[in-house]
C-alpha cells in the first residue's frame, strides 16, 4: 500500500521514518548505485527515463539527503508565548535564514530530568551553534546542563561576573525602567507607581529600576499595585490604582499596560489627564492602543539576530548589548495641578480587538 493510501485510510505509519535510499530504489525498481546516480546532482550516467522516474519518486517519499555545507543551528527557549520569547524567535528565524542555517527549536521541560534527557537527545547529531533563551529559570538551567565545548550564545539575560568567555546578546531593561521613570518625573510626576512582572530567573531588573529613579529623587517607592505577565492582571490593577494617588504608572510589560487602560477607561479615567500610563517591549498593538502607548522599546528581533552570529562566529565579540529606546505616544502627559482630584465619571465603553476604546 503506498504512503497515498495509508493517508487516505487514516493509517500514516508511526514513528514516521524518513527514507533510505534503498526505500527509493526499491520503489523504482533500479538498484541502489543507479538510484545514488539519478539523485546525485550534475550526474549523467542514469539514463534519462531512470532518472525523472527515480527523482519522482524520492520526492513523493520525502527522501532527502542533509547537506553537509549547511550549518546546524539549534534553540533552546521554555516557551514562545510571551512578547519577549516570539520576538527573539523572529529575530533567531530572520537570521538563520540570511547564513542558510538548518534550524531547530526544542522547547525546554519544566522537569530537570525530563530536561536533561532531552538535551541529550537534541544535542546527539552535529551542531554548529546553540542559542539558549535565558528569560527565565528554565533558560538559566539548561545553560548548567549543556556540555562544555558548544558553539554556544545566549539571548537575553543579564552579563554575569561568572559568565567567563560565554557570548551574550542582551538589552538592559533595568535602563530602560529609569528612562522610561525619569521621563516621568521630568513632566512633573511625583507619585510614580508600578505594575510588575514576576521575577524570572533573577530578580526584576525593571522594578530594580523604578526604585532606583525613585529613591534618587527622594520620593517614595511603594510596593507595586499588582503583579503578572498579561492584560488581565492589568485590568485588574486599575481599581487599586485609582485609589493609590499615582499620577502616573511603569508597567513592567505592554501587555500589562495594554490591559491596564483597559480597565482605567472602564473607570473613567482620563489618560492622560488623570494618570500616565508607561509600558515596555514596544508590542506590536501599542501604537493601537487608545491613547496611543508610551513604551520602552527592547529590540528583541535584532537581540536574537545578534545571538546567531555570536553562536556562528560571524561577529567576534563577547557581548552585544542591543540598545534600548523611548517612544513617545499619547498616553503620557504632565499631571494635573490637584494631586488628590478624583476620577471622572464613568463613561461608556467598547471594546474592539481586546482594546476598550471609549464609545463616540
Amino acid at each position: 500500500m503506498s504512503q497515498s493510501d495509508d493517508h487516505s485510510q487514516g493509517r500514516w505509519p508511526r514513528p514516521w521514518r524518513p527514507p533510505t535510499l534503498a526505500d527509493v530504489a526499491r520503489r523504482a525498481g533500479v538498484s541502489k548505485a543507479t538510484a545514488s546516480r539519478a539523485l546525485a546532482a550534475g550526474r549523467t550516467t542514469a539514463r534519462p527515463a531512470a532518472t525523472g522516474s527515480v527523482q519522482r519518486i524520492a520526492r513523493s517519499l520525502g527522501y532527502t539527503t542533509r547537506r553537509a555545507d549547511l550549518p546546524r543551528l539549534l534553540v533552546l527557549s521554555s516557551g514562545l508565548a510571551r512578547t519577549g520569547y516570539w520576538a527573539t524567535l523572529s529575530g533567531v528565524l530572520e537570521a538563520a535564514q540570511e547564513h542558510g542555517a538548518d534550524l531547530s527549536i526544542h522547547v525546554l521541560s519544566a522537569s530537570p530530568a525530563r530536561r536533561r534527557e532531552a538535551l541529550l537527545q537534541a544535542l546527539g547529531t552535529r551542531l554548529d551553534a546553540v542559542v539558549v533563551l535565558e528569560f527565565d529559570s528554565l533558560g538559566l538551567a539548561a545553560l548548567h546542563d549543556l556540555p562544555e565545548g558548544l558553539p554556544l550564545a545566549v539571548a537575553g539575560g543579564y552579563p554575569h561576573p561568572d559568565d567567563g568567555g560565554l557570548k551574550r546578546a542582551w538589552t538592559d531593561d533595568h535602563a530602560g525602567a529609569v528612562m522610561a521613570c525619569e521621563h516621568l518625573l521630568g513632566l512633573g510626576h511625583t507619585r510614580v507607581a508600578y505594575v510588575g512582572v514576576p521575577s524570572a530567573g533573577h530578580p526584576d531588573p525593571r522594578l530594580a529600576g523604578w526604585r532606583e529613579v525613585m529613591a534618587g529623587a527622594g520620593l517614595e517607592a511603594p510596593e507595586p499595585v499588582a503583579t503578572g505577565w498579561g492584560t488581565t492582571t492589568g485590568e485588574r490593577a486599575a481599581a487599586a490604582l485609582t485609589r493609590s494617588g499615582a499620577t502616573a504608572v511603569l508597567c513592567g510589560n505592554d501587555d500589562l499596560a495594554i490591559g491596564l487602560l483597559s480597565g482605567l477607561a472602564r473607570a473613567g479615567a482620563r489618560i492622560p489627564d488623570d494618570i500616565s500610563v508607561v509600558g515596555v517591549d514596544d508590542h506590536p498593538h501599542a501604537s493601537a492602543t487608545t491613547p496611543p502607548l508610551t513604551t520602552v522599546r527592547l529590540d528583541f528581533a535584532r537581540v536574537g539576530q545578534e545571538a546567531v552570529a555570536l553562536a556562528l562566529g560571524t561577529r567576534r565579540e563577547e557581548r552585544v548589548e542591543v540598545p534600548v529606546e523611548l517612544v513617545e505616544r499619547e498616553s503620557v502627559g504632565r499631571p494635573l495641578p490637584d494631586p488628590n482630584r478624583s476620577l471622572s465619571p464613568s463613561r461608556p465603553v467598547e471594546r474592539q480587538c481586546g482594546l476598550a476604546r471609549p464609545a463616540p
